[in-house]
């Protein structure tokens, strides 16, 4: 097993410039807390020397629109599952009980892309809940419901912290199911937050030490989806293994907070809906010891 620690000033030299661009569609819709805004773009690891890599924005990755995905869950030769994670469900109450009509479940999809997009059922906002297929748009450029769409219930940290408890979310994925190597994330032990970090980022496969320092910016960003630097102050990360963001999988890696806790994470590429790439990031919140 291969494992990398980075240190705290990492955090630090992260945080100052790790800028996410819009993350997951969100922040289009509402910009008030169902996502975030930033610089269009923010650095990818670094490399060995200390040198922070350029991530601008790459406009072939821009030109390269999913369409369509394999029955299994799993997308097309050449492309990349993408995600789409929405906070703001319109609710009143998102603590986990009740369901998300298919209808509002469809404006869901659509609305960040201007379009129109048809889901076959209500989604059930428990953990664990049946997932609902969905079709929609597939870019920005065409905003007619072309792309196969599946949408699971989800949590995220609550407004005062994930130690202190959940509310439910909608991540979409681009196929007919989520990759069975990513099912953690669905997990009801599981948080999830992330951020996108420039449509270059992920271009290559990442290392153990880059995903590692990836996710420790992104536990520490202030552009995060949903924020958790001020939760607490994350110091090092560990990762057991690279992530190739042509396979939409996790891996296991573990955060640990200047006051000595340590935290399970399940980490995944985030290629998110508007070819923003950036990380996806799981945290156990029953690990904290």
């Amino acid at each position: 097993m291969r494992t990398v620690s980075i240190a705290r000033r990492t955090r630090t030299a992260v945080a100052l410039v790790a800028g996410a661009a819009l993350l997951g569609l969100g922040a289009c819709a509402t910009g008030d807390g169902d996502g975030a805004e930033g610089p269009s773009a923010a650095p990818s690891p670094s490399s060995d020397d200390g040198e922070v890599q350029g991530t601008e924005q790459d406009a072939d990755a821009e030109d390269e629109a999913d369409e369509g995905a394999d029955g299994d869950g799993t997308s097309a030769a050449g492309e990349r599952t993408r995600i789409m994670l929405r906070i703001d469900l319109g609710l009143d109450d998102t603590s986990g009980e009740g369901a998300l009509a298919h209808d509002d479940l469809a404006a869901l999809l659509a609305e960040p892309f201007g379009g129109t997009a048809e889901c076959d059922a209500d989604l059930v906002l428990e953990p664990g809940a049946a997932p609902v297929d969905c079709v929609g748009p597939a870019s920005f450029g065409s905003a007619e419901p072309t792309q196969e769409w599946v949408a699971h219930p989800v949590l995220v940290p609550s407004d005062s912290g994930f130690q202190d408890g959940t509310r439910v979310a909608v991540l979409f994925s681009t196929g007919t199911e989520l990759p069975e190597a990513a099912e953690d994330l669905l997990d009801e032990d599981i948080t999830l937050t992330g951020v996108g970090f420039g449509s270059a980022f992920g271009m290559e496969p990442l290392s153990a030490e880059q995903v590692a320092e990836s996710t420790l910016g992104t536990l520490t960003s202030e552009f995060a989806y949903v924020r958790v630097d001020q939760m607490v102050e994350w110091s090092e990360v560990t990762c057991e293994d690279g992530l190739d963001f042509e396979e939409f999988e996790t891996v296991d890696c573990e955060a640990t907070t200047a006051e000595g806790e340590s935290w399970d994470l399940a980490v995944a590429p985030g290629t998110y809906a508007d070819n923003d790439q950036g990380m996806l990031v799981g945290i156990d919140r029953t690990s904290g010891a």
